[in-house]
């Protein structure tokens, strides 16, 4: 069955290399696709600087040896295209390698790529609030965040990183619409105007529409991280219609927040700001028929951490991020989701 025929339905996301134990835990708990976060694909000090075939094959392998699909890959290492973020001296090589990327990638029969606009990953001031139960969630308050020291070497403005982002964007989405690749940005999290001199330029659904302007393209969408649509305030039904209307919804992050910016914390799925049935029932309105992860989990009591050894030696953020079990109540609360919204549908 090809993709674009086959049902909205759960997914998880794990770090490269995928271990199998993982894998199967996937299968076991009745998920069919998997998306590797590429972050942890290669160091920077092991030189590489793109993708190639052979690798990205093997992942496939590995993958599909337990029954399962490789759906995508959610960002590239950060430094593929850390000098077009900063527009750094180097920035056309890195162009050049992060297309061949996305070439690679297509040669290797996959055909979904998220990726980011943040030199930092997630930003939380907490990472231990706590929630139901005694789990603990993330949690983000700005006034804690407004007077911290620049993170980088100055003061950057939004307008010259809407400057180095246009350079990324028109020159990679060429390669993706000739390689048939469909991109996606994650919004930044969280979505405030900047942090310690970094702006933060996807903090809106007007920043969405301002970029597919910049370049029109079916192969540019949304990656639809709910918590980040939340966080932002207002109707997130609405917003999710939005991306609906015109057809940018790419795959989903299924979490869940309670306030918004600037004072925000994560919760389980089902006690958050919004109602997860509501969700399912939009995205069926849409016609979307895609794949949603859970994003953030809490931790909860007895659980395994997610986060890999591997993923520690290769970024430098290392918190935790939930587990096993808190993956599989998500998973199970979202397959019951879309099993009521959809019954009957193939009657």
């Amino acid at each position: 069955m090809k993709e674009d025929e086959l049902p909205m339905r759960s997914a998880l996301a794990m770090f490269y290399p995928p271990e199998k134990e993982r894998l199967r835990f996937a299968r076991q708990i009745g998920v069919e696709d998997v998306i590797i976060w590429g972050n942890t694909f290669c160091r920077q000090e092991d030189e590489e600087k793109e993708l190639s075939v052979a690798k990205l094959r093997k992942l496939r392998e590995i993958v599909e040896e337990e029954g399962l699909r490789l759906f995508g890959i959610e960002n590239l290492p950060w430094h593929f295209y850390d000098r077009i973020f900063w527009g750094k001296e180097g920035k056309e090589e890195q162009l050049h390698h992060y297309c061949n990327s996305i070439r690679n990638m297509a040669e290797a029969g996959i055909y979904n790529l998220g990726y980011n606009w943040i030199p930092y990953g997630v930003k939380r001031t907490t990472y231990s609030y706590p929630i139901r139960g005694g789990a603990k969630g993330t949690a983000y308050d700005h006034k804690e965040m407004c007077d911290i020291p620049l993170l980088y070497d100055r003061e950057y403005s939004e307008e010259e990183f809407w400057e180095n982002y246009t350079y990324f964007i028109k020159g990679v989405l060429p390669a993706a619409e000739e390689a048939g690749v469909t991109i996606s940005c994650h919004p930044n999290d969280p979505p405030v105007d900047g942090i310690g001199g970094v702006p933060h330029l996807f903090k809106s659904v007007e920043a969405y529409d301002k970029t597919f302007e910049l370049y029109p393209s079916e192969n540019h969408k949304v990656t639809l991280c709910l918590g980040n649509l939340e966080e932002m305030g207002g109707n997130l039904y609405e917003k999710i219609r939005h991306f609906g209307r015109m057809d940018k919804i790419h795959y989903v992050h299924f979490q869940s927040v309670s306030g918004s910016v600037p004072e925000f914390h994560e919760e389980f799925i089902d006690t958050g700001d919004y109602d997860p049935y509501e969700i399912i029932k939009v995205l069926k309105e849409c016609g979307f028929h895609g794949v949603m992860i859970p994003g953030h989990v809490p931790q909860i009591e007895g659980d395994v951490e997610w986060r890999t050894e591997e993923s520690n030696r290769y970024t430098s953020y290392h918190h935790p991020m939930g587990g096993y079990r808190a993956r599989a109540y998500t998973i199970g609360y979202m397959r019951a989701l879309i099993h009521v919204a959809t019954r009957g549908d193939e009657e």
